[in-house]
């Protein structure tokens, strides 16, 4: 009897596994601010309790770029709390400041990035209703092909202007 209590203890203690909080992937559309330049908002609210790692699409119109990000969660009555565990865009890691009552995490100074931009949030809510929010910004970076040309129209203006001042 004492056996199959006990296998029956066992049984039900590995059937409970790790609190897991809704996990969430978004494409999330991006603003022209001016030519060449995007911001994206984003966010998540989470009301089931536990670990949860949620990923953020972003596809801004440029090649080659720079890109900040920020995100941040406040917790000043003590019911929506979330401890970020790590964040990343492409794989560029966010600073976080200390835990407390307003916890943000960033990219700063801008990193080089191309293409489609993932950024993947992992925390966990530690209360019904925990909500976070945060804004990633891109700036086009003009390719090297670009200076080539450049240079190669301010040679032709300074060709032009030294034949007409001899002549």
């Amino acid at each position: 009897m004492k056996l199959r209590s006990l296998l029956l203890a066992a049984m039900l203690a590995a059937s409970t596994g790790t609190v897991l909080a809704d996990n969430l992937t978004q494409n999330v559309p991006m603003s022209t601010v001016s030519a060449g330049s995007y911001t994206g908002h984003f966010g998540a609210d989470h009301n089931a309790l536990g670990a949860f790692t949620d990923t953020f699409t972003f596809n801004p119109a440029v090649g080659p770029s720079l890109a900040n990000a920020v995100l941040q969660t406040l917790n000043l009555f003590g019911n929506n709390n979330i401890d970020f565990t790590s964040a990343s865009l492409n794989g560029h890691a966010l600073t976080f400041s200390p835990t407390g009552v307003y916890e943000y995490g960033m990219i700063n100074p801008p990193v080089n990035v191309s293409g489609t931009l993932v950024l993947t949030v992992m925390g966990v809510a530690t209360t019904p209703s925990a909500s976070y929010s945060g804004d990633i910004n891109v700036l086009a970076v003009p390719e090297p092909e670009t200076y080539g040309m450049l240079l190669a129209g301010l040679g032709i203006i300074g060709f032009l202007a030294s034949r007409r001042k001899s002549s």
